[in-house]
């Protein structure tokens, strides 16, 4: 199967177009092993949703090393999937995320359980579909944003700073006018 069959425009097909305005960013931890160990040394690994501008995966997919490869304005979804032998053996959640400089809008977590509409939630046994989103500033500069992660496993507090951003520009389509130059309309020809 050829992945770049499902990414590329099919008016464009030298352009990579996003399957979506959002990415997902996994952790996945087996958290038997980072509450036995007190640490996160081979319980955790990043994968996500995007490709890089050639259609391949991100970097370090399935690392701790993660490079997620987005664009300025899009919402980056930062999601916990927990794993291991027997269930889940204590709680976990992710409880904070820090970049050095503001990266992103309204980055905060979201989806808890509403606990006083929910008169059955049992903790740790009610499903919560909490998740961390920020949505990346328009204005942002194309580079790579490390950011460190932490989560509450049980009743302590392990994280991560490995992973990172890499934004990019999209791509400026400019339409030919009248007064424009030769060279202006070779190069919107180009990029459209």
């Amino acid at each position: 199967m050829n992945a770049h069959r499902f990414i590329q425009s099919p008016t464009h097909p030298s352009d990579i177009t996003r399957n979506s305005i959002q990415v997902n960013v996994i952790s996945v931890i087996d958290v038997a092993r980072a509450a036995a160990t007190g640490s996160l040394d081979g319980a955790l690994m990043f994968v996500d949703n995007s490709v890089d501008q050639a259609g391949q995966p991100s970097p370090g997919r399935g690392t701790l090393s993660l490079v997620t490869q987005c664009n300025q304005g899009m919402v980056i979804n930062w999601i916990l999937e927990t794993v291991g032998p027997y269930g889940t053996p204590v709680p976990a959640s992710i409880r904070n995320i820090q970049f050095d400089e503001q990266v992103c809008f309204k980055l905060q977590t979201y989806g808890a359980v509403d606990v006083e509409h929910s008169p059955d939630y049992l903790p740790g046994v009610t499903p919560s579909y909490s998740y961390w989103a920020g949505l990346l500033r328009p204005d942002l500069k194309p580079k790579r944003y490390r950011y460190r992660i932490e989560y509450q496993i049980g009743t302590m507090v392990l994280g991560v700073s490995t992973p990172s951003l890499d934004v990019w520009d999209v791509p400026v389509q400019l339409a030919p006018s009248s007064t424009s130059t030769a060279r202006e309309r070779a190069a919107a020809r180009i990029v459209g």
